[in-house]
């Protein structure tokens, strides 16, 4: 009779194979928790991480402007609320800057409320990108209405704004016009852009930490599926037996 031997099984998974696996899962948990975390945390501001605000200037290549930041109070708590400027450049030219009206600093400047007004102005000859980050305090007292900071793009010679802007607040207890940037010094308010604007002038915001964090989040996912693809690999790999699957027959062996 010919006897045929049992189909070997595969080589049993080594001890550290377990412990690698539990690994690649908590990597993988904290990247998606990292990912998740910044997308829930969209548009809460944290007062103390610095805020990147761009904005597009194409429309207004050449023209001489002055950027204009003010704080005006509006709860009558006096010197409670700050904004701080920094890291200001273009692809154009920077010109004076004026930071003698409720301002110290020089970079950075931070303009408070101290006196009722802050402002700090900067000149500059516009060309197709201009940025720069910012930091501001959220307290409020209660009563009035929150602080208010606000920017504007003003012609240089004139002082009159050289954009027509969606933000136009001109009967609010601290009223703005034609502003490109917002912010109330209150926990929780936000801040505020332009979102339309003659000539178009497009700005974006984002908080460079949280984009860091999706960064690293999508960079250990990424990790996470190569190394996946190489354990699958190896693992059938290590299961194919060696030699011919079934053994050969042995003649001799009697019926």
């Amino acid at each position: 009779m010919i006897t045929r031997e049992s189909k070997p099984r595969p080589a049993a998974q080594s001890a550290g194979q377990p412990r690698a696996r539990r690994r690649r899962c908590r990597a993988r948990a904290l990247a998606v928790a990292a990912i998740a975390g910044t997308i829930a945390l969209a548009g809460v501001h944290d007062d103390a991480r610095a805020t990147l605000l761009s904005i597009d200037t194409s429309a207004l290549a050449g023209v001489l402007a002055r950027l204009d930041f003010s704080i005006i109070d509006g709860d009558a708590e006096f010197g409670n609320n700050s904004f701080t400027i920094t890291s200001i450049t273009t692809n154009g030219s920077l010109g004076a800057a004026d930071c003698s009206l409720g301002c110290v600093g020089g970079p950075p400047f931070t303009i408070s409320d101290a006196l009722g007004l802050g402002q700090f102005v900067q000149d500059l000859t516009l060309a197709t990108t201009l940025s720069f980050e910012f930091t501001f305090t959220s307290n409020y007292a209660g009563s009035g209405a929150p602080d208010r900071s606000a920017l504007l793009l003003l012609d240089a010679a004139s002082n009159f704004s050289l954009l027509d802007t969606d933000l136009d607040f001109p009967s609010a207890p601290v009223p703005v016009q034609d502003a490109l940037l917002v912010v109330d010094h209150a926990p929780g308010a936000g801040i505020r852009i332009a979102t339309a604007s003659n000539p178009s002038v497009p700005i974006a915001v984002a908080e460079p930490d949280a984009a860091a964090l999706v960064a690293l989040g999508l960079v250990l996912l990424g990790d996470l599926s190569i190394r996946r693809r190489r354990a699958r690999v190896s693992t059938a790999t290590a299961a194919v037996p060696q030699g011919s699957r079934w053994p050969s027959t042995d003649s001799s062996r009697g019926e």
